[in-house]
């Protein structure tokens, strides 16, 4: 059971960054900004903890982390950063009472039910509020999550169909896709939607052999670099595509909510119109595609606001107790 009478630290550490803030059950997410760290400046994440504890709660003894890798028992190493560690070794490390663990992207999809109608904007289809919906966000890595609406509130499935085989159909796409073959053998989708995609997609676009930096590709794309906005076209293209097919494999008629570091990035060199051409790509699905509707989350904080709502017992997911001996994985108990 969750002690309520203490605040917690909560905390979305995908790879790149960390963003921590406090909650409580009598204030809610705390009102200061999140305290946001660059994940390279420290060497484990018990140090990364220890940082935000040391500088602005020394008193919280309680944490709910949202974590880019699988959660559970036995090591768990970070999918798109060296560290490892155990959940009840990390809270030794970390001088925590209770420790509780969940996907970062199951803590973003439990978030999509606080963003208010301003947050989203969304991208075709037809508005609905019932059915599954898919999350879904390019970023270090690629994360996903699944959010059924079909009992009194909703529930999150954790998903790694970020590292599903990827199958892009359009040339441009075929090329990256090569390009990430020879790099690495086999080709997921994150290796093609994720920042260092991008940066692979805009190699191709200039003919180039070295991949500029992601950050550099955005600017490029934002500041009407033709070759950029070409690659940035061509992403998300392919983004529609394994949007598409997720909805397909779910029967998400609730529509999909994009997220992540690489959209903030491009901001308004994000290409809608190739996403819901990618998208609604589905021959004899085209039908069924079209009517589903695409959101563009412009909230930066939705995996905190996911803690938050886990916490307050509004979502069910999977989350991990590092506090108990049996080393299990349940939903939430409020």
């Amino acid at each position: 059971m969750i002690d309520f009478s203490h605040e917690w630290i909560v905390s979305d550490i995908g790879g790149t960054h960390a963003r921590f803030n406090r909650w409580s059950a009598q204030t809610g997410l705390s009102d200061n900004p999140p305290a946001r760290f660059r994940n390279d400046d420290f060497r484990d994440l018990a140090t990364l903890i220890n940082q935000y504890r040391g500088d602005a709660a020394p008193d919280v003894v309680q944490a709910m982390l949202a974590l880019a890798l699988p959660v559970g028992p036995g090591e768990m190493r970070m999918t798109n950063r060296s560290w490892a560690f155990t959940a009840q070794g990390l809270r030794a490390d970390a001088g925590l009472s209770q420790l509780r663990l969940v996907n970062d992207f199951v803590a973003a999809a439990a978030g999509i039910g606080a963003l208010s109608a301003s947050e989203s904007i969304q991208i075709g289809g037809v508005r609905s509020s019932a059915g599954t919906v898919v999350a879904l966000g390019p970023g270090t890595g690629l994360g996903t999550a699944v959010i059924l609406n079909d009992g009194a509130e909703p529930q999150v499935m954790s998903s790694e169909a970020g590292h599903m085989g990827a199958a892009p159909s359009r040339d441009d796409a075929r090329a990256v896709f090569e390009r990430s073959r020879l790099r690495h053998g086999r080709v997921s989708w994150e290796r093609l939607l994720c920042g260092d995609g991008l940066a692979l997609f805009d190699a191709v676009a200039r003919g180039a052999d070295q991949a500029a930096a992601p950050a550099d590709v955005a600017a490029r794309a934002q500041s009407g670099d033709t070759a950029a906005r070409r690659a940035a076209s061509a992403f998300a293209h392919a983004l529609g595509e394994f949007a598409g097919d997720l909805c397909l494999a779910f029967n998400a008629t609730g529509g999909v909510y994009l997220t992540g570091g690489v959209l903030d990035g491009l901001g308004r060199a994000f290409d809608t119109d190739a996403l819901r051409e990618g998208f609604e790509d589905k021959g004899r699905f085209r039908t069924l595609l079209r009517a589903i509707p695409c959101f563009r989350v412009s909230a930066d904080d939705l995996a905190l606001r996911g803690l938050a709502r886990l916490l307050e017992g509004k979502v069910r997911a999977p989350v991990y107790d590092a506090t108990v001996k049996n080393d299990e994985i349940a939903d939430v108990e409020s």
